[in-house]
């Protein structure tokens, strides 16, 4: 059985153009290898999803009203700029431009792969929200293990 969870940095062309890791496409199943759609993220990267991962996603969506205003704003903003994209014959694939643009992708890209999710960061916001020191991470860890769920701080990583 696949993994589905990793970590990766690499370069993109400036045309969007993006050879996906091969560890990255071993940790997914075989059926999603191929075929992702790419979407806005929920926070500051862009989202690209096995197909599988997708379908769960819209599945969900699916089954809201979209009568709401609030249901029917959340749809729009998920879908808009949404595409399906396949991999060519070395495991590319092009992301959209208007995505790159909004997202700041320019060459150093930070990917983390969970349960066919993919965020795909700007390496340097990537780091600058999320790197830690060791002491930072053992805090974190404990306070995930008794349940102690900090809000974020505007400019912090959330680690007090």
């Amino acid at each position: 059985m696949a993994t589905e969870y990793g970590y990766w940095e690499v370069s993109i062309e400036k045309s969007g153009r993006l050879k996906l890791p091969t560890a990255l496409l071993r940790s997914l199943s075989e059926d999603d290898r191929k075929k992702f759609y790419v979407t806005h993220g929920f926070g500051e990267y862009i989202m690209l999803w096995s197909e599988k991962a997708y379908r769960k996603q819209m599945d969900y969506m699916n089954s809201l009203d979209r009568n709401l205003t609030r249901v029917k704003l959340y749809r729009n903003a998920f879908l808009r700029n949404t595409a399906m994209l396949e991999c060519d014959a070395q495991d590319r694939i092009v992301i959209p431009k208007p995505l790159m643009e909004m997202y700041s992708i320019e060459k150093d890209l930070v990917m983390i792969l969970d349960n066919g999710q993919i965020e795909m960061w700007n390496s340097k916001k990537y780091h600058e929200k999320f790197d830690m020191t060791p002491e930072d991470l053992e805090k974190l860890n404990e306070e995930m293990h008794l349940g102690h769920y900090l809000p974020e701080k505007e400019g912090s990583n959330g680690i007090s």
